[in-house]
């Protein structure tokens, strides 16, 4: 009798191969979850006109604005953040924004969200969940956004072309 194969456990990842997992539905946000035990990084996009609603969790969150710009609110506070700015979240601080670009960003969040409609929830629902090997699926979600880190590129190779 032969001996089942056991399944590799996967370990790197291609940004373009991550499921998308829809955030806000209404405002046509997405983004591509890496999850690990620890920590949870998002590639989120947000569509020109979007507005993320206002909301707070436990875990912390750092915002890096990697191309176009968002009027972001924390803690009462509205400031412009545009590619290249970072914004720390602690835990259970309000936040949220619109952006009139669009934006594409990452998200770090410490630990995972499994609060109850978090971001694992989301996972969950829409079947993006990586397997027990780390691997994930196929993308199942239709969407209009370029995978995210071939639209990076292709913002800073036109940006080097008007140089």
């Amino acid at each position: 009798m032969a001996e089942a194969k056991k399944a590799t456990k996967q370990y790197v990842y291609k940004i373009n191969d991550l499921p998308f997992t829809p955030l806000v539905e209404e405002e046509g946000i997405v983004t591509q979850f890496i999850l690990g035990d620890n920590i949870q990084i998002s590639f989120i996009q947000n569509p020109p006109g979007a507005t993320f609603p206002l909301h707070k969790h436990d875990a912390e969150q750092i915002l890096i604005i990697m191309e176009g710009s968002e009027e972001h609110i924390i803690d009462g506070q509205e400031v412009h953040m545009e590619a290249g700015d970072i914004c720390v979240h602690p835990g259970g601080v309000e936040h949220g924004g619109f952006t009139k670009t669009g934006f594409k960003g990452i998200d770090i969040f410490s630990p995972p969200r499994y609060d109850e409609g978090g971001h694992v929830d989301r996972m969950k629902r829409y079947g993006t969940m990586p397997d027990e090997n780390g691997h994930y699926p196929a993308n199942k979600v239709e969407t209009t956004t370029p995978v995210w880190f071939k639209g990076v590129v292709e913002a800073i190779l036109k940006a080097n072309e008007k140089k």
